[in-house]
């Protein structure tokens, strides 16, 4: 049978997004709706005191879909049916604040306006609507709520949800683990809320609850890293704003499943008028920092060559150097695997509409191939592995107008995407690892780089892992003004996931003869398909109770319905080449399986208002969900809260501070249990004898949800006119009823444990922010901003269970969750400097140093060396804490910078910081392993010198010392020498832009014109040892369990974050 040969896969959108992309133009084909007369509001936003032009400042005219943004000149036109008599125009932008101006229009008038806006670094006039159950504004609501507005990142080089998250909100972490195309990060808001349930946030798109989960689905992985997150579906260019509820004070009114936080995403809008086109562009070039990786170092023991390496001759032939026995040499074994990266970015808008209806329809395109290159490791009817990302994606959101009091909203969203990446991480097949653990005087013509177990580079770029994806989410909601004092709200939406991934082994991959593992070739398919089905209703009544007091209630409920189906099938052993299907394989295995679970809620929320002056906020949510436990009946989770506003009162007019206001809240939220985790389950066994079941999961009919409880303290402080701004919040929280695995004895028959409500955790923090508009001229502005966050969590009762591992039976990871301390806590040895010489020769009894320099009189390998610890030889000797993953302090700082009028810089740096440790697994192996190992210099070096005859007693004691001090670890001493310190400072992101003239974009057609050169991740600052300290052993995953909890913090095997360089424009029609 003729072998298939595969061509590297083409990056270039699917038809389907052309077809979409084609409904950009529909609105160029419809005529304008016929008025009587068009009246016109035009004029000019300009900035207060400098006069400054302020570009893309919003005008719109409240109660009416009428809007258009401001050219570079500061200029604007709205034009349509606009409301004859007195109206009301107003004009904001971030960073300034919102000004509201009257005039009366006459039917087809010309009126003109001039706004003056303010610079301001507080917005508490700002509209939320994520915790509160309506908008509202911010001043009213005693809880933080994080916002992200996209207008202030489009000119960040920012590619998808994952980067926008990051480092913008203090208390939010995206936990990037590595720098493959299209990873996905993990999100952590306040740290982690339970140990063995997910501790991502729930995610809503327009209300709409959607999927979060990550990875290529059940039973396809790459080695842990470059999985992929279901959060980076969402197409960035559609998005308006996303708000953020850190806590459960503030998440308590989404009740089970909100104690992880909300992430809220609100998409762009329509406004009335003439269609309006945007179009961008983006080219963007990625290179990893390969000086972050340590040079191979080696040497040869004889000319001819031994069992050890391939001698003086193989050397020179391999790598054309010449060395002398015992000689180290180091060699660069990095680059020839990579290239530069090329991602491409195109997306394109339109908005437009009437008083009647609105739309905006948005399509993007977005490929990525990053700088691994395997093209010249490509055997001939093979097709080798890529690291390679492209998503398609659409949306369409149209507003309804039927009546003056009625409003309804349809939101449209598709996503097409094709991922695929290396094997990679901790690997024994990853293509980086077989690199890493190569030794340089081992390489031959066909074992390139000197690969010494498992398979050869070659042969591990033809392992394939990839994933093709659908996903479309839809929604409608309906807004009904019944009274001037009460509304009803409804929506109903749905998400759709279906995903496929694919791992595949080619028969005979092990095309330089040197792997055994599978070369007949096998292939895994899987199929996820995840249904979120959401309702929500609502109704609002807010009033006056008199002439200082009013009154704000809300009242619903929700529903929500989610729904897993997945499917896994393989196919081992094929029996030929050309064969690609799991069905040809000799050996076959199917699993299958289902999730399914409901969530029913009703909230409701009262809030007292006195004089504009202080707010008083109560409210609850009970819940029932189908995982709770049989015995464990609903959950209820209250909540108050209030924000007092002294700056308000008659009289205060302080010429420092400007502003004053002062929070305070208190809430429960839950986390529920896994679907089927309060029943007893049996899993199906085949055998020789027949078919059968065996026990899988020991249920609990007790099952409750962990509650954590949560209160908060803050204040906002405007200075100088609100020039300036601090805003400081602390809170603290307890979880109870958390969820924990005990393991009863194996001889009941179950040898998976038991959940069960028995631990504790609790945590505090401080937030703090600060913002300063430092400088304003008419050709310069200046804006600093930075922001920090403290964390420190503990778990208070484990519930008599004992310490948890994460790895399980891996030794090589060595985080716990252990009473007394932070989860996934570093625990390993320590050297213990209270002897001679902190080394024995496995009997942990320590040399004194005559005894050392006897043993050191003859060649030795430095492995018969063992280090002397604390507790040598006893169990509790790899229990001393070591430090946490997790730092004290994280967050960023910047600036926002506008010269010659123009020209725009903007940079955001990140940082952790104090108490920070990070474990350099690969770097440990790197050190010490004697056989896919000791291949850095400074361990060449201590090896060389203690196996070389000619060196001298002293020599080999002095290099014996720095072995033991510094480079011994792994078992028996699993993390010696491995975990340091990492505090790390990052420039996450660079860019400068340029605004054409309004006239220059004319001469084009377009109405705006923008040019933008960025950067991200192009420095770094660390005194760590490793590769990259944000890498980790794992990324994405499913969102539960110790592993995608707390497994994090180690460096195992992954590539460094890439440099990457853009070059974008932007116009506008």
């Amino acid at each position: 049978m003729a072998s298939i040969v595969r061509t590297r896969r083409r990056l270039r959108p699917p038809r389907s997004f052309l077809a979409a992309l084609a409904l950009l133009a529909l609105p160029a084909l419809v005529p304008a709706a016929q008025v009587a007369a068009q009246s016109t509001v035009t004029g000019t936003v300009t900035e207060a005191g400098t006069q400054r032009p302020l570009v893309n400042a919003q005008v719109s005219i409240p109660g009416t879909t009428l809007g258009t943004l401001t050219n570079t000149r500061g200029e604007f036109t709205i034009t349509g049916a606009i409301p004859t008599g007195e109206v009301t125009v107003r004009a904001e932008l971030i960073g300034f604040r919102a000004e509201q101006l009257t005039a009366t229009v006459a039917e087809g008038a010309t009126v003109t306006l001039d706004f003056r806006l303010a610079q301001t670094a507080l917005a508490l006039d700002q509209i939320v609507v994520t915790g509160a159950g309506a908008a509202t504004e911010r001043r009213r609501l005693g809880n933080t709520v994080g916002t992200i507005d996209l207008a202030e990142l489009e000119t960040a080089p920012v590619q998808s949800m994952s980067e926008i998250l990051g480092g913008r909100e203090p208390g939010v972490v995206g936990l990037t683990s590595g720098g493959m195309a299209g990873e996905g990060s993990r999100i952590r808001i306040r740290g982690s809320a339970s140990l063995s349930q997910s501790n991502e946030p729930v995610i809503y798109v327009d209300g709409v609850r959607v999927d979060n989960a990550g990875g290529f689905g059940p039973g396809i992985g790459a080695g842990g890293g470059g999985a992929p997150s279901r959060l980076d579906d969402i197409n960035p260019e559609s998005i308006e704003r996303i708000e953020i509820l850190k806590g459960a004070a503030a998440a308590t009114l989404y009740g089970t499943q909100a104690s992880n936080g909300v992430i809220q995403i609100f998409t762009k809008r329509g406004q009335s008028g003439a269609a309006r086109y945007t179009v961008s562009m983006d080219q963007a070039f990625s290179r990893y920092p390969l000086g972050r990786l340590a040079d191979h170092a080696g040497f040869v023991t004889s000319v001819e060559g031994s069992g050890r390496d391939r001698g003086v001759v193989g050397v020179r032939d391999r790598w054309g150097i010449d060395v002398q026995p015992y000689e180290v040499f180091e060699v660069d074994m990095f680059s020839p695997l990579f290239s530069t990266g090329h991602g491409q970015t195109y997306s394109a808008s339109v908005t437009g509409g009437t008083q009647a209806l609105t739309y905006f329809i948005s399509g993007r395109y977005h490929t990525e191939d990053g700088p691994y290159d395997g093209s010249s490791f490509q055997a001939p009817g093979f097709r080798v592995a890529n690291d390679e990302n492209w998503r398609a994606q659409f949306n369409a959101n149209v507003e309804i107008f039927p009546m003056d009091d009625l409003r309804v909203r349809f939101s449209t969203s598709y996503t097409e995407g094709y991922h695929s990446t290396v094997d990679n991480n901790n690997n024994i097949f990853g293509v980086l690892s077989s690199i890493i653990n190569s030794r340089p005087e081992r390489a031959t013509q066909t074992n390139l780089f000197g690969s010494p177990a498992f398979a050869t580079t070659r042969e591990n770029f033809h392992r394939l892992t990839d994933q093709d994806l659908q996903r479309f989410g839809g929604a409608m909601t309906a807004g009904y003004q019944v009274t001037p004092t009460i509304a009803l709200d409804a929506t109903v939406g749905v998400d759709f996931v279906n995903q496929r991934a694919t791992r595949f082994f080619p028969f005979g991959w092990g095309v330089d003869s040197f792997t055994g593992s599978n070369i007949l070739g096998a292939r895994t398919v899987s199929d996820r398909n995840h249904r979120e089905v959401t309702l929500d209703v609502k109704g609002r009544w807010n009033g006056s109770l008199s002439d200082q007091w009013t009154l704000d209630i809300v009242a619903g409920g929700q529903g929500f319905l989610t729904q897993t189906k997945a499917q896994v099938g393989s196919g081992n052993e094929f029996p030929g080449p050309g064969l690609e299907v799991a069905g040809a394989g000799a050996l076959q295995s199917v699993t299958e399986t289902f999730f399914e679970e409901a969530n029913v809620g009703l909230l409701g929320e009262a809030q007292f208002g006195f004089r504009d002056f202080a707010f008083f906020t109560v409210g609850g949510r009970y819940d029932e969900n189908s995982a709770f436990g049989e015995t464990a009946g609903g959950a209820f989770y209250p909540k108050a809260s209030t924000s007092i506003i002294p700056s308000q009162l008659d009289g205060w007019g302080g010429d420092v501070v400007s502003t004053l206001r002062l929070r305070a809240a208190v809430g429960k939220s839950g986390l529920q249990p896994g679907a089927f985790d309060q029943f007893t389950t049996f899993s199906p066994l085949a055998s020789a004898l027949g078919s059968g079941v065996a026990p899988s999961n020991l249920g609990n009919a007790d099952l409750r949800p962990e509650v954590s409880m949560e209160w908060e303290l803050g204040s906002e402080i405007g200075i100088f006119q609100d020039r300036a701004s601090i805003d400081f919040t602390y809170w603290n929280r307890t979880v109870t009823d958390v969820l924990v695995d005990r393991q009863f004895a194996t001889s009941g028959g179950f040898r998976f444990p038991q959940l069960d409500n028995i631990g504790e955790l609790k945590a505090w923090g401080l937030e703090i922010g600060a913002d300063v508009r430092a400088v304003a001229t008419p050709n310069f502005s200046a804006n600093v901003f930075a922001n920090g966050a403290f964390l420190r969590e503990e778990i208070t009762d484990l519930g008599g269970a004992p310490a948890l591992k994460v790895g399980g039976s891996y030794s090589r990871y060595r985080q716990f969750t252990k009473e007394g301390f932070h989860p996934g806590a570093f625990f390993g040895p320590i050297l213990d400097e209270s002897v001679e010489f902190p080394g024995h020769l496995g009997n942990c009894q320590p040399l004194s140093r005559a005894e050392l320099r006897e043993w050191a009189s003859v060649p030795r390998d430095p492995g018969a060396l063992q280090p002397f610890v604390l507790d040598c030889g006893t169990p509790e000797m790899l229990l001393n804490y070591l430090g946490k993953p997790v730092p004290d302090w994280q967050g960023s700082f910047g600036t926002n910078m506008t010269f010659y009028g123009n020209f725009t810089l903007n940079t955001l740096f990140e940082y952790r910081a104090r108490n920070f440790h990070i474990h350099d697994l690969d770097g440990a192996f790197r050190r010490q392993h004697p056989l896919i190992g000791r291949n850095i210099r400074a361990t060449a070096e201590v090896e060389a010198t203690m196996l070389n005859p000619a060196s001298t007693a002293d020599e080999r004691v002095e290099a014996a010392e720095r072995w033991v001090r510094e480079l011994q670890a792994l078992s028996p001493y699993d993390g010696l020498n491995e975990i340091h310190e990492a505090d790390w400072l990052r420039l996450r992101e660079i860019s400068l832009t340029y605004r054409a003239p309004t006239e220059w974009a004319e001469r084009v057609g377009a109405s705006n014109l923008s040019i933008t050169m960025a950067g991200r991740n192009l420095a770094l600052w660390t005194k760590f040892p490793g590769s990259d300290p944000e890498l980790n052993y794992a990324s994405r995953g499913d969102g539960g369990g110790l592993g995608n909890n707390f497994g994090e913090g180690t460096v195992a095997w992954g590539i460094p974050l890439p440099r990457r360089v853009s070059f974008s424009v932007r116009a506008g029609f």
